[in-house]
């Protein structure tokens, strides 16, 4: 069982196919990793873009309004 970071909340996700998800593609946004988080994998669907896992519907919504916020490389998740 593969488990990923939400990068919004930091809590633990299983990856699988039911799992919410989404591509983000940032030019100009170097994705680093923080200790403990798992970066994205990397995702043919969008040029450059990486998949990312999150908890809930609430977690994956502000990401989507906000990817570059919580790929920063100083964003530190605040948990649920």
């Amino acid at each position: 069982m593969a488990i990923a970071i939400d990068p919004v909340c930091g809590m633990e996700v299983e990856v699988r196919e039911d799992a919410l998800t989404t591509v983000a593609a940032i030019p100009g946004l170097a994705i680093a990793a923080q200790p403990g988080r798992r970066v994205g994998v990397p995702d043919s669907s969008a040029a450059g873009g990486e998949r990312f896992w999150f908890c809930g519907r609430g977690c994956l919504l502000d990401f989507q309004d906000e990817p570059a916020r919580f790929l920063d490389a100083g964003y530190q998740p605040s948990g649920m």
